[in-house]
């Protein structure tokens, strides 16, 4: 109980001397406040997990240890932006036709699962594979090319061909009794 006691002092002890230097390093990174106070916050959870490794440190290895920390924190929330940055780019270029059928519209349409599986019964296997990883789980390209051991550029073009089928089905395009099963209840 007493190391215990003794680590919580050292935490506040630290924190009350690091915390403006480590704020001043994850801001000047992010340019955010909220994020870098959130790199600080996760700066100090990430020392208390290695409370062993900081106790045989010296006082300038320590103030390195902790602001080297911060700044990889800071830089790694930074690259998390910008990825976040280029996925909304990416949205935004895709056609309102797109954007009309992500999962929030399936879900507004009431359909089945069986009467999805239905609809998507006329792509072929690979189009349907990377159609349902686009929309149903929030994929990006990147993550569906890796799982399905394509390149971006063709799981970019198979969900295009797969959702222009899809839209082409769903505004009345295709005859087949099955799919107007599904139109009369969406």
């Amino acid at each position: 109980m007493k190391a215990i006691n003794q680590d919580y002092k050292k935490m506040e002890e630290l924190y009350e001397l690091y915390e403006q230097k480590v704020y001043f390093i994850a801001y000047s990174v992010l340019n955010n406040v909220q994020q870098a106070e959130d790199v600080v916050q996760e700066t100090f959870i990430t020392l208390y997990k290695n409370m062993e490794k900081m106790r045989s440190m010296k006082e300038h290895e320590l103030k390195r240890y902790l602001l080297r920390i911060a700044k990889n924190k800071a830089i790694d929330s930074y690259r998390k932006n910008k990825r976040h940055g280029i996925f909304l780019e990416e949205y935004q270029r895709e056609s309102l036709e797109a954007v009309d059928e992500n999962i929030e519209e399936w879900e507004q349409r009431l359909m089945s699962e069986n009467q999805i599986d239905t609809l998507l019964a006329v792509l072929s296997e690979s189009c349907k594979q990377v159609f349902k990883y686009k929309i149903f789980y929030n994929l990006t390209y990147q993550e569906i090319s890796k799982l399905m051991g394509m390149t971006e550029v063709n799981a970019r073009k198979q969900f295009e061909r797969a959702r222009k089928r899809v839209h082409h089905i769903m505004i009345g395009g295709n005859h087949n009794e099955k799919i107007k099963g599904i139109q009369k209840n969406v």
